[in-house]
């Protein structure tokens, strides 16, 4: 059994406050079977907040009546960005999970992050295995569940290779980079650089602990080029230490270059990571 599974907590792994931060609009029922998820831990969460940003189909009236133990926060729409950071406020965990309101986690997800945390590491991360209900298939982020470890921002600037329904944060470290930066796209891949500034990154290795569903209304869904170029944009003006800023601002330039240049009719991101694999730029 590989290092980071667990077989039982350590007295710091128990004494740890974890929330459960997930935000949702208009998944009534996949925000449920998140949730369920989340209830069905090995290692239970000490709370679980859905912030329920702009839903018009019910959501917050179904939760309240079904899951009576879930905190609910509203907000009238701004983005998942914003809508991770009010979760994050209104949380009261010294440790951050986030799960996205169409995917879910395995039983032994918080088992197998806590003691990656428990252990000095301020950020924690897994595999996803996302079902693609659009082009068909299966594919796991990191690519092959083989993730990097330690000081990994030269690795997350040729591509995002985790995401936040696989990767737990403490609040320390969330804190002090602001949280999600508040693209429409690329939210995450931000969090995550800024966070890899100051912090090593542990990975529990190539089993995976969450469960992801790309269909039509996923965020990872694209509607056009732009919503990339103006992504990639976004992350190339962000504020770098000074030993990072030279080679995050050439990566980025490089990218919105070559998208510039590309004509690909890219529907998913996934299908953007694999013409830049083509391309030798991953």
């Amino acid at each position: 059994m590989p290092a980071c599974v667990a077989g039982s907590l350590s007295p710091r792994q128990d004494s740890m406050r974890t929330s459960c931060l997930i935000p949702t609009r208009d998944r009534a029922r996949m925000v449920q079977r998140a949730i369920r998820s989340v209830l069905n831990q090995e290692r239970p969460c000490d709370e679980i907040i859905v912030v329920d940003d702009g839903s018009v189909d019910g959501t917050a009236e179904q939760l309240m009546a079904r899951f009576p133990q879930v905190r609910l926060e509203r907000l009238p729409g701004v983005g998942p960005g914003r809508a991770r950071n009010a979760g994050a406020a209104a949380a009261t965990g010294e440790v951050l999970l986030f799960l996205d309101s169409d995917d879910e986690w395995t039983p032994d997800h918080v088992r197998r992050l806590m003691p990656l945390l428990a252990a000095g590491s301020e950020v924690a991360y897994g595999t996803a295995r996302t079902i693609d209900l659009v082009g068909g298939g299966e594919f796991c982020i990191p690519d092959q569940g083989e993730g990097p470890t330690g000081d990994c921002f030269d690795a997350l600037l040729r591509w995002c290779f985790l995401v936040p329904s696989a990767m737990a944060v403490s609040r320390a470290a969330f804190d002090r980079v602001g949280g999600f930066v508040l693209n429409d796209l690329g939210e995450d891949w931000g969090l995550f650089l800024q966070l890899a500034q100051h912090h090593s990154f542990a990975f529990a290795g190539p089993e995976p602990i969450t469960i992801r569903y790309l269909h039509e209304g996923s965020q990872c869904r694209l509607r056009s080029r732009q919503t990339i170029i103006d992504a990639v944009t976004a992350l190339h003006r962000l504020t770098w230490e000074e030993e990072r800023h030279q080679s995050a601002t050439s990566r980025f330039a490089q990218l919105i270059n070559w998208i510039n240049q590309k004509d690909a009719p890219w529907t998913t991101v996934h299908e953007w990571y694999l013409s830049m694999k083509r391309d030798n730029l991953v």
